[in-house]
C-alpha cells in the first residue's frame, strides 16, 4: 500500500497539469452530486372529525370560604375568652368580652326608663286593652271548651242509646211511650250532627251568639231524651240496669252542658266588661296626649337600643359557623379597638383562589367546571370544583395582568381538604364534539389570517394555499375548523414558514 501511494505521488510530481485537471474534475463531480438537494416527499394528513376539549390549566391555593379576624369595637381589658383555638363555633355564639359592668348597667337603666314611659302611655288604656285581649282569649277558649263538652255529651253519652247516631238513619234503640216524642228525638239527633260538625270546623272562632244557639238546641234535645227515658219502666225490652245506665248518662250530659253554659256566661260577661272599660279609656285619651306619650316611649326605646349597641361593642359574637383558627386576646390584657382578637374560618367549606393571565381569562366563565387535584394527595385523586367568581379588576403579578378566579368544591364535607393546600386546576372552558379539526402544526398565519396547504386534486405533488377560519384549540393540539376545509380533504401535516 505504501508503494502505491509513493508511485501516485511521484506521478503527480512529474505530471503537474494532469494532476490539477483531475482534481478539478473530481471537485465538479462532488459539487454536482453532494450539492444537489434531495427532494423530500410532502406529507399529508386527512381532515377528520374530532372531539375538541378546551381547558385552561392553572394552579391555585385552597382558602376557607370565610376567613375573619374579629375585633372589639371599643378599647378595654379582656374579662373573658370563652373558646380555644380549634373549637367549632356556631353563628351567634359568644366568644369573648371586655370588662363591661358599666355598659350593662346603662342597658338596665335604659330598660327601666322604657318601662316608666310605657306605664305613662295612657296606663289606663294599656291596662284595659290588655284586659280586653285576655278576656277575648278566655272567651274563645270557653267556646272551644263548650264544643268539647257538647261533643262528649252526645257522642260518649247519649249516642249509646241510638243506632247509627251520626247518620240520617239515627234511631233511638228503645221504645218510648210517646211515639211523637220518639220521632222528634230521632230527627233532632240527625240535625245535631250538622251542628257539631260546623262547631268542630270553626272551633274557638265560632261567634258567641252561635255558640249559645247551638247549646240551646243541644239542651232541648237532651231534655227530650230525658223526658222519654224517665217515662218508661223496665220491661222485657229493656232491663233496669240498662235503664239506670241511660238515665245516668243523660244526667251527666245535661250537667256538662249546663257547665258549658255557665262558663260561657262568665267569659262573655268578663269580655263585655273589658270592652266597655276599653271604650271608655279610648274616649278619655285625646290624640294630642297620646302623641306626646308615644314619642316619650319611642325615645326610651331608642335609649335602650343605644345602650345595647354600646354594650355589644365590648363583646365578640361569631358571625359564622366555623372553627377558631387563632386567639390573640388574653384575659387581663388590654385590647385596642379594631385589633384582631379572635380569628375564625368557616368549617368544612373551602374554595380555591387562582390567578389567570389575561391571555386566557376571556375563555373562563362563571359556572365552568374544573378537574382539580391537590398536591397533598397526588395527581390520581380528583376533586370536582366550579367557577363561582371572576374579579373584574386585574392583579399585576411579575408585571403580567392577571385576574383572580374563585372556585368552590362540589363537596362541602370532604375532610381531606385543608386550608393552604396547593391545587392544580384544569378548567373546562369549551367542548365541541364531532367537529372538523386538524393539528395546529398544519396551520400558519399571514397578516393575521390563517392558512393551510391543501393537496391539489389534479396534482397530488402540488398544494394550494387555502384560507381557513378556526374555532377553539383543544388540549391535544387539535384546532376546530369552522370554514375552509371539509372532511376528507388532505392538508400538509406540518408547514414551516
Amino acid at each position: 500500500m505504501k508503494n502505491i501511494f509513493s508511485k501516485i505521488k511521484n506521478l503527480a510530481q512529474k505530471n503537474k497539469w494532469w494532476t490539477v485537471l483531475i482534481i478539478l474534475v473530481v471537485i465538479i463531480i462532488l459539487f454536482v452530486f453532494l450539492g444537489k438537494k434531495k427532494e423530500n416527499p410532502i406529507e399529508f394528513i386527512t381532515v377528520e372529525k374530532h372531539n375538541i376539549i378546551e381547558e385552561v390549566s392553572v394552579t391555585g391555593n385552597v382558602k376557607p370560604l370565610s376567613d375573619l379576624d374579629l375585633s372589639f369595637e371599643t378599647s378595654g381589658q379582656v374579662s373573658r375568652v370563652a373558646v380555644s383555638a380549634g373549637d367549632k363555633v356556631y353563628q351567634g355564639q359568644y366568644l369573648a368580652s371586655l370588662s363591661n359592668a358599666d355598659l350593662s348597667a346603662e342597658v338596665e337603666q335604659a330598660k327601666a326608663g322604657l318601662k316608666i314611659a310605657q306605664a305613662n302611655l295612657s296606663s289606663g288604656l294599656m291596662t284595659s286593652k290588655s284586659s280586653l285581649d285576655d278576656a277575648l282569649v278566655t272567651l274563645s277558649s270557653k267556646i272551644a271548651d263548650a264544643y268539647t263538652k257538647a261533643d262528649d255529651a252526645i257522642g260518649n253519652g247519649v249516642d249509646q242509646m241510638f243506632n247509627s247516631p251520626r247518620t240520617d238513619s239515627a234511631k233511638i234503640n228503645i221504645i218510648l211511650n210517646d211515639s211523637q216524642l220518639e220521632n222528634d228525638i230521632n230527627i233532632s239527633r240527625y240535625e245535631l250532627e250538622f251542628i257539631l260538625n260546623d262547631w268542630k270546623a270553626k272551633s274557638s272562632t265560632l261567634p258567641i251568639d252561635t255558640a249559645y244557639s247551638y247549646l240551646d238546641k243541644i239542651k232541648i234535645f237532651l231534655d227530650k231524651v230525658a223526658s222519654g227515658i224517665n217515662g218508661i219502666t223496665s220491661s222485657s225490652n229493656i232491663s233496669q240496669t240498662t235503664l239506670d245506665k241511660y238515665k245516668a248518662a243523660i244526667s251527666e250530659a245535661r250537667a256538662s252542658i249546663a257547665l258549658a253554659y255557665s262558663n260561657l256566661n262568665i267569659a262573655n260577661t268578663a269580655y263585655n266588661s273589658a270592652k266597655l272599660s276599653y271604650d271608655l279609656n279610648i274616649s278619655k285619651n285625646t290624640p294630642e296626649t297620646l302623641s306626646v306619650e308615644e314619642a316619650t316611649v319611642e325615645q326610651a326605646k331608642a335609649n335602650v337600643l343605644a345602650a345595647q349597641a354600646n354594650l355589644s361593642k365590648s363583646i365578640i359574637i361569631s358571625p359564622i359557623n366555623g372553627v377558631i383558627s387563632n386567639i390573640n386576646a388574653k384575659v387581663g390584657q388590654t385590647m385596642q379597638s379594631g385589633a384582631s382578637a379572635i380569628s375564625v374560618i368557616s368549617y368544612g367549606q373551602y374554595e380555591v383562589e387562582s390567578y389567570i393571565p389575561e391571555a386566557d381569562i376571556a375563555k373562563v366563565k362563571v359556572g365552568n367546571v374544573a378537574t382539580t387535584t391537590l398536591d397533598a394527595y397526588g395527581s390520581d385523586t380528583f376533586f370536582d370544583t366550579s367557577v363561582i367568581k371572576i374579579d373584574p379588576a386585574e392583579t399585576i403579578i411579575s408585571g403580567v395582568p392577571t385576574y383572580k378566579v374563585t372556585l368552590k368544591f362540589a363537596s362541602s364535607t370532604d375532610s381531606r381538604i385543608k386550608s393552604g393546600m396547593t391545587a392544580n386546576l384544569d378548567i373546562l372552558t369549551a367542548q365541541r364534539n364531532n367537529v372538523i379539526a386538524i393539528p395546529s402544526r398544519s396551520i400558519y398565519s399571514v397578516d393575521s389570517a390563517k392558512y393551510v396547504k391543501l393537496m391539489d386534486s389534479k396534482d397530488k405533488n402540488k398544494t394550494i394555499e387555502t384560507k381557513i377560519t378556526t374555532g377553539i384549540r383543544g388540549v391535544d393540539g387539535y384546532i376546530e375548523i369552522i370554514s375552509g376545509l371539509k372532511e376528507g380533504d388532505k392538508v400538509v401535516s406540518s408547514t414551516k414558514f
